[in-house]
């Protein structure tokens, strides 16, 4: 990490997020580990495997994951204002299109057949993607009796009886923790070593970025009340990814009695369909559709950076320290237990893009199998396992097949 980082650094770490954001449908799991195949296959910025390793830490900490890995990327690499720059090209593409989508979104082709195609592509892809992520990644996550009972039943609770992951993720961290005080830890060097060094901030930047701080929150709230609070709060709830935040957008913003916006259930539901199939986290891509139904494209930014700015302090804060509690037996327990349920959560999430598009249900909730997906799936996970290719041209090869499955 540079102390002070050059401007083509910070260009290329913006445009390589920017692109990943803008160009990968799915949410966290699929942008961590194409951030994974980019910074340390492509770029070698980090070692290869590192981000899918720290997955850990990312969902221990409140936040969305692919805010959580911007973050980590841009401090390892060019410090807090790197952070900052990853974290501002990860919301941009959903800030830009869903403020669009917000604007005029029933003048949108998106069930045009072709539309429909390219996206079945880019989710057949992603299981794929994801699928060959768990498999290269299943020996360091899971480990002994213990990690196969973990990633066993944290799976059946996530996909069989769709408990929610804060739940199974509090569990699994509880779980570790215990087995650590028992004396049933992990040998030592298996530590997860995810602590990043930086340089403190002097007493005058320290001063400087209070006051800061403390005239724009106020300025916020005079110009847009409580939303940044509430956004904010948001951020802080927000643990293993943004579906665990729907249920608290349906309470803070759908029906008559919503306390800041009033809107109808089928509305929020078109949302929840759109925020599938365009680029950008889910929890983002509403946030920025709530802030502008409140402001415009004021209200869109003001939500969509509240929403993130608590992952950027939290985060930080615990990847400067890490180093000093790595050996804490509570922290080592926290590490160990919430891996293999991290595994659970990608098996989860390749179930779901399965879900969308090697099969779909119909009328008689009876599955229709789609040949080209499964297809388009097995390429994508042999692709990924031989590294032949690299994670987006997996993808982009994936969007064109199926605009021309769509043709057809």
């Amino acid at each position: 990490m540079q102390d002070q980082p050059n401007r083509n650094l910070l260009l290329r770490l913006f445009m390589e997020f920017f692109k990943i954001a803008l160009f990968v449908v799915g949410g966290g799991y699929a942008i961590i580990v194409v951030a994974d195949d980019v910074f340390g296959k492509k770029l070698k910025w980090l070692k290869e495997g590192e981000l899918l390793e720290n997955l850990p830490i990312f969902q221990m900490i409140p936040g969305l994951i692919a805010g959580n890995t911007a973050i980590y990327v841009g401090l390892k690499i060019a410090g807090r204002i790197g952070a900052a720059i990853a974290l501002l090209a990860v919301a941009l593409p959903s800030l830009i299109i869903i403020s669009l989508v917000a604007y005029g979104y029933n003048q949108l082709p998106l069930n045009h057949p072709i539309v429909n195609s390219v996206f079945l592509g880019l989710r057949s892809s992603l299981t794929g993607v994801v699928l060959g992520a768990i498999i290269t990644g299943w020996k360091k996550s899971v480990k002994g009796y213990y990690g196969y009972i973990a990633v066993t039943s944290a799976a059946i609770l996530l996909t069989v009886f769709k408990v929610g992951t804060v739940p199974v993720l509090l569990s699994a961290m509880a779980a570790g923790i215990l087995l650590e005080h028992l004396g049933y830890g992990a040998k030592a060097g298996d530590e997860q070593n995810a602590g990043i060094a930086l340089k403190p901030l002097s007493a005058a930047k320290k001063a400087t970025l209070l006051i800061s701080s403390v005239i724009a929150a106020t300025l916020l709230t005079i110009l847009f009340g409580s939303l940044p609070w509430i956004f904010a709060k948001f951020g802080i709830l927000c643990f293993g990814g943004g579906f665990v935040l729907v249920p608290i957008y349906m309470e803070e913003f759908v029906g008559e009695a919503a306390p800041l916006l009033q809107l109808k259930a089928e509305e929020f539901s078109n949302l929840m369909a759109i925020t599938q199939i365009t680029p950008g986290p889910v929890a983002v891509n509403a946030a920025t559709f709530f802030g502008y139904k409140f402001a415009n494209i004021p209200g869109a930014m003001v939500a969509t950076a509240s929403l993130l700015l608590p992952s950027y302090i939290l985060l930080t804060a615990a990847l400067t320290g890490l180093n000093t509690w790595k050996n804490n037996k509570t922290v080592k327990g926290l590490l160990r237990g919430v891996k293999p349920a991290t595994s659970a959560l990608m098996i989860s999430a390749a179930i779901s893009f399965a879900g969308m598009s090697i099969w779909t249900l119909n009328q008689d909730k009876l599955p229709t199998i789609n040949p080209t997906a499964i297809a388009l799936a097995v390429f994508a996970t042999v692709a990924f396992l031989k590294k032949k290719l690299s994670v987006m041209a997996i993808i982009f090869i994936s969007a064109i097949v199926g605009a021309i499955y769509g043709l057809c």
